[in-house]
């Protein structure tokens, strides 16, 4: 495995950062979010000869890489898949998005090239990746994206605006409750999904079909996640 990695196009030849003098200074440390632990495992021991460009940590759901990221402090790019249980790669990104935005993050995926090359452009996300997925792929992604984090990513995930976490819901086919806040005006409204389709939304002095088409509309939002969603059925003549 290892002389195979190394001849992997785009990360032969790569070595590791030295210091003034001399000595190898620490390699960055990328985190992997799944809750597939046998995946994980794989991953942790095909990356083990590169060390010296990235340090793996390994999380099996949201809390858990939130946990890592606020207790190491250091860590440069985070890889994650959005569906898991307890908290999901959803409110994973929320949480990046408002708490390390210049942390790059790497989608994994089962959707086609085309869809996730649209999306993981428009919402600022660093890369996407489609499961299932080439190791090599996924380390040349990953080397490729390493300090990409201090504003290089212009704009990042804290420039997601609701629209774009909406059509994300809708790709995935995610049952939940946005919570948002217009940081310009304000106000504070909902909007519920279930299975991916818009089922209710909630704006003081708006109808339900109104309040969706004027929520989707913020850009500049607060958004938070509850897993959950308030109707069964979906809004007819919901915004799509």
């Amino acid at each position: 495995m290892q002389n195979e990695m190394a001849n992997w196009p785009g990360i032969e030849g790569r070595q590791a950062s030295h210091d003034r003098t001399g000595r190898v200074t620490v390699a960055e440390k990328v985190l992997i979010v799944d809750d597939e632990k046998e995946m994980l495992l794989v991953l942790k021991k095909a990356f083990e000869s590169y060390r010296h460009l990235f340090e793996l940590r390994l999380a099996h759901d949201g809390q858990e890489a939130l946990d890592v990221l606020r207790e190491s402090g250091d860590i440069s790019l985070v890889v994650t898949d959005l569906i898991m249980p307890r908290m999901d790669g959803f409110s994973l990104l929320v949480n990046i998005r408002t708490d390390f935005p210049d942390v790059p993050v790497i989608i994994m995926t089962a959707h086609s090239r085309p869809v996730m090359e649209r999306m993981a452009w428009k919402i600022g996300v660093a890369e996407y990746i489609e499961k299932p997925f080439d190791l090599g792929e996924l380390a040349r992604k990953i080397v490729a994206n390493l300090g990409a984090g201090g504003g290089t990513n212009e704009g990042g995930i804290r420039e997601m605006s609701v629209e774009l976490f909406v059509q994300l819901i809708e790709l995935e086919k995610k049952t939940c409750t946005l919570i948002l806040k217009d940081n310009t005006s304000g106000k504070k409204g909902e909007l519920h999904f279930k299975d991916g389709q818009l089922t209710d939304a909630g704006l003081e002095g708006f109808s339900r079909e109104t309040a969706a088409r004027e929520l989707r509309t913020w850009k500049h939002a607060e958004i938070s996640i509850r897993g959950d969603s308030a109707e069964d059925n979906p809004m007819s003549g919901s915004p799509s």
